[in-house]
């Protein structure tokens, strides 16, 4: 056999591996995600392998909307959460070569809070960060909490960069893109130590030719400490990462990085222990023992990591057990650890193990051709032009404009850069008469299944509560897309004790002309006299928002909504939604230096 033959055998082994990498991961993520507390489930119940093994995926349905727009979500058989969105993020990312950080926190992150489903917490921030034109580590209002994210976010995504770079010659490469990938919404060594041992398991195994000896991948994992526990040089993709880790650490960022590598070491070695007792009933005493039904670290990425690694080398000779296994390790955080274990075994025995499954979980084509086009594509991968296009807000908001007037067939630009077509409608379950939650369902033209939400009020219902995103900075001023608004009439409203004293004041005293007055105002030129509790009795939904101000700024416009909208856009906090006060339309805001100003809508 001469080598360009003994290439094309490789190389189809390795597009069999890295699709059933990506599909083991896949189908973890879609057997896991309805197992674990935090899917909250209607029925609260809990499924058995038997029961899979036997009927397949399942319907299910899960609780959303918080206590605020409760309402109910069915996620059909075979669906996939934020586990599966994010892998692929980043392998679409990777097919744009050295551009592919760019596009991953330019243009996928920041798509990517319009259709997630099930994302953790420090992800969706550092996600609404890269929309703001924001780098998570240096944000003045969520830089330490970042720093504090250590869970399994970065580790269940980085699973194409052990794919494109499998035929490298040493992980140093691979290493640095996953802790590029990684600061890019966790900034705790425990989530970004925790994805480089399990990414170093992942090449290990796509690597592996030949049948692996049991227990071998946790062998090489401890025996390869020194490739994977360094921290990488980052300063030429995101130079300002490192000077803002060691701010928030006093200095102390590399001590704290040993020490967590200390820990995850520790964790193997107990993996290593367990697998040299032979005896299956010691699985859930190991995994109790790494702290994965722990509910304060059961979602970390070195414990994920460790528990992953655990079970894919446990039942390396009986793949679909070991991921019914994760998946069904009920009290842990389900999806990703069966995600990440189905990972790794679909890396070692390629994609018959999983049988149906693997043509029954959601977006099985393309994510079958995704991972096949990084396999094929070994060392550099550039396949799209690069860009300078940013995904902002504005670009959000008006592809929820589209979406909500176009029908069925119609299709979208997506702000990643894809097509889709507008497949589906589907009203979900309120629990609460004033909430309407819609989601429409995308099919982008290279095949992936998008879900778009959008949760609302009834117009005749109480504001309760509204997320806000960050305030407008300079830098984004301009692409705030805002529409005109016509003001009839404005002015300032000075709080007085003594409405008498006060209009003899300003009326006797300096001059003004009393335009006009009430039983509650008295409006001299631009300046309009209120009782003292004015703000208290009138303004504001509740005294906590009363702002720290004694003067308000008082506006009168043709049109409330535009100017409501613009308000949203812009991202100021909203003190009083829009109401109705004898007959006018009306909502109160803060202004940039945290002034109240109070919008009503002309009466003609």
């Amino acid at each position: 056999m001469n080598n360009e033959d003994s290439n094309k055998i490789n190389r189809v082994s390795l597009i069999t591996k890295g699709q059933g990498a990506f599909l083991g991961a896949a189908v973890g993520d879609a057997l896991g995600w309805p197992q674990e507390p935090e899917a909250k489930r209607v029925d609260k119940k809990t499924g058995s392998t038997a029961e899979y093994l036997s009927n397949g995926f399942q319907q299910w349905v899960r609780k959303s909307g918080g206590q605020y727009y409760p309402h109910e979500e069915v996620i059909l058989a075979g669906e996939y959460s934020d586990d599966t969105q994010l892998i692929l993020s980043t392998a679409r990312s990777l097919l744009y070569g050295q551009q592919w950080f760019h596009h991953l926190t330019q243009r996928e992150l920041p798509t990517w809070t319009c259709y997630e489903r099930g994302g953790g917490g420090a992800t969706k921030r550092a996600a609404k960060e890269w929309l703001n034109g924001i780098e998570p580590w240096s944000s003045p209002k969520n830089k330490k909490q970042y720093f504090d994210a250590g869970g399994n976010g970065v580790a269940m995504r980085i699973l194409p960069h052990c794919l494109l770079g499998a035929t490298e010659s040493n992980f140093e490469k691979i290493a640095k893109n996953i802790i590029a990938n990684g600061v890019c919404t966790h900034g705790h060594p425990r989530a970004l130590v925790g994805a480089l041992a399990y990414g170093f398991a992942v090449w290990v195994a796509f690597r592996e030719t030949g049948t692996l000896q049991y227990g071998a991948i946790i062998e090489q994992v401890l025996s390869g400490v020194n490739c994977w526990s360094v921290i990488p040089d980052l300063d030429d993709i995101c130079p300002t990462w490192k000077l803002s880790a060691r701010e928030l650490n006093a200095g102390q960022y590399k001590k704290h990085w040993q020490v967590t590598v200390e820990e995850m070491l520790q964790l193997l070695k107990q993996c290593q222990e367990a697998m040299k007792q032979g005896a299956l009933s010691v699985e859930r005493e190991v995994l109790t023992k790494m702290g994965c039904f722990d509910k304060n670290i059961k979602g970390a990425g070195t414990v994920s990591a460790a528990a992953s690694i655990f079970l894919a080398s446990r039942y390396a000779a009986d793949p679909l057990h070991g991921l019914l296994e994760a998946g069904f390790a009920h009290g842990a955080d389900t999806d990703t650890i069966a995600s990440m274990t189905g990972g790794i075994l679909g890396a070692i025995a390629g994609i018959e193990w999983l049988g149906n499954y693997a043509e029954q979980v959601q977006d099985a084509t393309y994510i079958r051709g995704l991972a096949e086009h990084l396999a094929k594509n070994q060392g550099t991968c550039k396949t799209k032009q690069a860009d300078n296009i940013k995904t902002t807000k504005p670009h959000l908001d008006s592809l929820l404009e589209k979406i909500e007037i176009s029908k069925d067939c119609d299709t979208v630009l997506i702000p990643d850069g894809r097509e889709a077509q507008i497949s589906a409608t589907q009203n979900h379950h309120s629990s609460a008469k004033s909430t309407v939650a819609v989601s429409r369902k995308l099919t982008t033209a290279d095949g992936q299944s998008l879900y778009i939400k959008k949760v609302s009020r009834t117009k005749n219902d109480a504001y309760i509560k509204t997320e806000t995103s960050n305030i407008a900075t300079d830098n984004n001023l301009h692409e705030i897309e805002l529409q005109p608004v016509k003001v009839v009439n404005s002015a300032v409203k000075l709080p007085v004790r003594n409405m008498t004293k006060a209009r003899f004041f300003y009326e006797k005293v300096l001059g003004l002309k009393v335009e006009k007055e009430s039983k509650a105002i008295v409006r001299c030129d631009c300046i309009v006299l209120v009782p003292s509790d004015y703000q208290k009795n009138h303004m504001y939904s509740s005294p906590n928002l009363i702002p720290n101000t004694s003067t308000t700024i008082y506006i009168e416009l043709e049109s409330l909504d535009e100017a409501h909208n613009n308000v949203r856009q812009f991202g100021s906090k909203i003190l009083k939604p829009i109401s109705e006060r004898r007959g006018r339309r009306f909502f109160t805001c803060l202004d940039p230096d945290g002034n109240a100003v109070e919008i009503f809508e002309v009466d003609f």
